[in-house]
């Protein structure tokens, strides 16, 4: 069914569609459609959920909380406006209990079902969202100081991990002076999967994916080496196509290992507090990996204070520890140079003479030039 049989645009800029409700995001990207009203219950919407959200194009998204409550400048909202999203934000809990399917109609900054206003918000326009990034701008140092706490804690609980691979299981693979792609679904992930392909097809790394980035790495690069994490959400080609699982759900979920054993995938397990992200660096890193190229990756200090806190400062404590090998994909795809094999090159002077003496030989003074030089050439060689 297309966008334009879910929902109506009017000329006001009044959206009609069925409501999906669904405060997990996660459920929410399994069922919604394009042009359903997206009803999500999130406080300060990141970058990675506003883009997954956006990428399903829905009529409008309806936010029970802030989508920028004024903590930080969070960059989900943004992402929205600029894919043509309308966002509404600050509606209160009402909506929740409204019917699943229904079908509404968002006007400005309210939201009726069958005629009836049952919820009303704030309508996230360019304005409101420049004044709410200016206020935003003031609460980070109360983020910065929870975003080291939580890395305080990491260190307590898995020091020996972060410094020594402590604890890190056996994944089967050889990364000894290889280099390594780490692709977490981070904010515009596939985006820079696609800007490193060329150095993918060149360097033929082990390609480690995070979650459901696995799909779009067998779908832009390769099969997986290595999937690692909760692996609820990737799809079954990319499950059968990886070399390993390594099933991480820190938050003790079990539907992963029920996906697993219902595919009869062999498995190995990890039960470390660090994100799934962070394990994979550090894996490359304390098997001795030459060269970690992260995609989807917090890379700002900005980027750590849009993603959960507790995995973000897990991640950025698995960064310093790889140093420097560890290198972003946005800087890569900016340097990176296609390289040229010794073969390649000789085809390509050899391709490049064919060219010129065909071009010669086209004219009759070309052509009388050439025989002239096979004949010195013919008398040199005879001369010999």
């Amino acid at each position: 069914m297309s966008r334009s049989d879910r929902t109506t645009h009017a000329g006001d800029g009044t959206v009609t569609g069925a409501l999906r409700i669904e405060p997990s995001v996660r459920a929410l990207l399994r069922r919604l459609r394009p042009g359903e009203v997206a009803v999500i219950d999130i406080l300060d919407l990141d970058q990675q959920s506003a883009e997954e959200i956006a990428a399903r194009r829905p009529g409008a998204v309806i936010d029970v909380k802030a989508s920028i409550s004024g903590r930080y400048p969070t960059g989900g909202p943004r992402v929205l406006l600029e894919a043509g999203v309308p966002l509404i934000d600050e509606v209160g809990s009402a909506i929740l209990g409204a019917k699943d399917g229904a079908k509404a109609t968002v006007s400005g900054s309210q939201v009726l079902v069958d005629g009836t206003v049952v919820a009303d918000g704030r309508e996230v326009t360019d304005d409101v969202l420049a004044d709410a990034m200016q206020d935003a701008t003031e609460g980070m140092r109360v983020q910065l100081a929870t975003f080291t706490a939580n890395a305080m804690d990491h260190v307590e609980r898995e020091a020996d991990t972060i410094l020594d691979g402590a604890g890190l299981p056996d994944v089967g693979l050889d990364l000894e002076g290889r280099h390594v792609v780490v692709v977490a679904p981070g904010f515009r992930h596939r985006e820079q999967i696609a800007s490193i392909r060329r150095y993918i097809r060149d360097h033929r790394p082990i390609l480690i994916a995070v979650g459901h980035a696995a799909d779009a790495t067998l779908e832009l690069a390769s099969a997986p080496h290595l999937i690692i994490g909760d692996v609820d959400g990737v799809g079954d080609d990319a499950l059968r196509s990886a070399d390993r699982v390594l099933l991480h759900e820190p938050r003790g979920g079990a539907s992963g290992q029920a996906r697993i054993d219902a595919l009869g995938l062999a498995h190995t397990v990890s039960d470390s507090s660090l994100s799934s992200t962070a394990l994979a660096i550090l894996l490359a890193h304390t098997q001795g990996a030459s060269v970690i190229v992260t995609v989807g990756v917090e890379s700002s200090l900005q980027d750590y204070l849009d993603t959960s806190q507790a995995d973000a400062s897990g991640t950025f404590l698995a960064r310093l520890q790889a140093g420097t090998s560890i290198v972003d994909a946005p800087a890569l795809a900016q340097v990176y140079r296609h390289r040229y094999s010794p073969m390649t090159l000789v085809l390509l002077v050899v391709a490049g003479l064919v060219a010129l003496g065909a071009a010669v030989w086209s004219t009759p003074a070309g052509r009388a030039w050439a025989e002239d030089l096979w004949t010195m050439v013919n008398s040199w060689i005879g001369g010999a």
